[in-house]
């Protein structure tokens, strides 16, 4: 049997972006389970030039089937780096001069405000429990995406399509 989803090395997808003069752009799932939002982001992703999807290797939902099903197939196309710790990835992360921001929905600074066009990773967490405390506090920037009326929260499917388009329209201007 041959899985489906082919795990590439961090380090590896990173050096190829960089050796292509690119400036990396990493998502980092933290707790998401639902796969159907899986899919969403994935194919967001894969078509607003993510270079890697970062997952654990618990606590995230399966990428099957159904999973690549709803991401329209991008998870078979966008290069997805499962790890044993995020954390010690996202050492690695600055290691090669990538800036790490989570988005967190009572943070001061607006998306808008980011300068994405850097090499950057951004933290997407559950949407039951958000993003792992250790992980924000391992993040050089915390943000969040403004909205017009007082609500809980956006699904993170959609919330992480807003941030990607942000980044898309921001390394598209000259």
């Amino acid at each position: 049997l041959i899985a489906k989803i082919q795990y590439q090395e961090l380090e590896a997808v990173l050096s190829q972006v960089i050796d292509r003069g690119e400036a990396p752009l990493v998502l980092i799932l933290d707790g998401i389970t639902d796969i159907r939002n899986i899919g969403g982001i994935a194919r967001t992703a894969y078509c607003c030039g993510v270079h890697a999807i970062l997952i654990p290797d618990k606590g995230v939902g399966a990428l099957n089937d159904d999973a690549i099903a709803t991401s329209a197939g991008a998870l078979e196309k966008i290069a997805v780096c499962r790890v044993n710790s995020l954390l010690k990835a996202i050492d690695s992360l600055h290691l090669h001069g990538v800036k790490v921001m989570a988005s967190e929905m009572t943070a001061e600074k607006n998306v808008f405000d980011l300068d994405l066009t850097e090499p950057v990773a951004i933290i997407k967490g559950s949407e039951d429990k958000g993003i792992y405390p250790a992980l924000m506090k391992a993040a050089d920037t915390v943000f969040r995406i403004p909205m017009a009326n007082n609500f809980e929260s956006l699904n993170v499917s959609v919330a992480t399509g807003m941030i990607l388009y942000e980044t898309l329209k921001q390394r598209l201007t000259p």
